[in-house]
Parts: C-alpha cells; sequence; structure tokens
C-alpha cells in the first residue's frame, strides 16, 4: 500500500516535470527569430546599393539587357543566372523585381504574399525563410544591395553605404 502510494506521488511529479520541460521547449520555439543579415559596406570595391521598390522593379525581366534582381529578407541578389526560372515568362518571374520575403518562407507565388511583410509569419516559415535565404540565395546567387527598408530598420550597419536616385 505504501508502495503504491509513492510510485503515484513519483509519476505525478514527472508527468509535472514533463509538462513544464514541454511548455519552456514550446515558449522557445515560438519565441524564433530571424538570423541577422550581415551587411556588406562595400560590393566589388563599390559602396553597396540601396534599393527602393521603385528601383529594384526595374531589374523584373521586362528589360532583357537588365539584369533580374530580387529581394529576401532586405538583401539584393542578381539572380540572372538562373534565368530559366526567374526570366521573362518563367515559373518564378513574380518572385523578381522586388523583395518577396514572405513569398519564399511560404514557398508561394500569390500576389498576396509577393511582399517582404514577414510580420504575420509562423515560426515555421521564419525558420523555412532562414533555411532558403542561407542555403540557396546566399549560397548561389551574388549580393548586389540591400533594400532601402532594411536601412531604415538598422542604420548602424549602413553608415557609410551609397544611396542611388531612382531613374
Amino acid at each position: 500500500m505504501v508502495l503504491s502510494h509513492s510510485l503515484r506521488t513519483f509519476a505525478a511529479m514527472t508527468s509535472c516535470l514533463f509538462v513544464v520541460f514541454l511548455l519552456q521547449s514550446s515558449l522557445f520555439v515560438l519565441c524564433y527569430q530571424l538570423k541577422d543579415v550581415e551587411v556588406m559596406l562595400e560590393i566589388k570595391g563599390k559602396p553597396a546599393e540601396i534599393f527602393s521598390a521603385r528601383k529594384i522593379a526595374q531589374y523584373d525581366g521586362s528589360n532583357p539587357s537588365r539584369p533580374l534582381y530580387m529581394g529576401v529578407k532586405g538583401v539584393v541578389f542578381d539572380v540572372s543566372k538562373g534565368k530559366d526560372f526567374y526570366g521573362k515568362g518563367a515559373a518564378y518571374n513574380a518572385l523578381v523585381g522586388r523583395d518577396c520575403s514572405k513569398a519564399v518562407a511560404k514557398m508561394s507565388l500569390e500576389e498576396e504574399d509577393l511582399t517582404h511583410d514577414i510580420s504575420d509569419l509562423s515560426e515555421e516559415h521564419l525558420k523555412a525563410l532562414d533555411s532558403v535565404f542561407e542555403g540557396t540565395y546566399m549560397a548561389k546567387y551574388p549580393v548586389v544591395g540591400y533594400m532601402d527598408f532594411l536601412k531604415e530598420q538598422f542604420p548602424d550597419k549602413f553608415v557609410q553605404a551609397a544611396t542611388k536616385e531612382d531613374l
């Protein structure tokens, strides 16, 4: 009888500890934060270019003499070597000429996802965004500059970065 009571007490305590562990683990997961973007003030010996939405839109594949630029997490990549995917009429052309971080995170081409606003994404999507950013874009495509909203968000990272006027 005493042993049975001791086992029930032990089981109850173990269950409580397990629940506390799960709660702490869940809180840790719910607090997922995107990895910081490392800013290069110089790219190929020139000050980093800052792109407005209007400026990057000029690199959407409409003009075949211009490269294809795409923003992810505020970093602008030259995705021209992937023109079979990103060029005019290609499957992912909707992603170029803008920062489409939300679409990249959600693996979506829906118009409402073609934005840099990721404020409503789940931690699962934020993790996916970091993974694709590092594993695909940083690994395959050269950085050509940064979006102006990133500069506004983190001005201390851009003390010496150049701002080019829109054409």
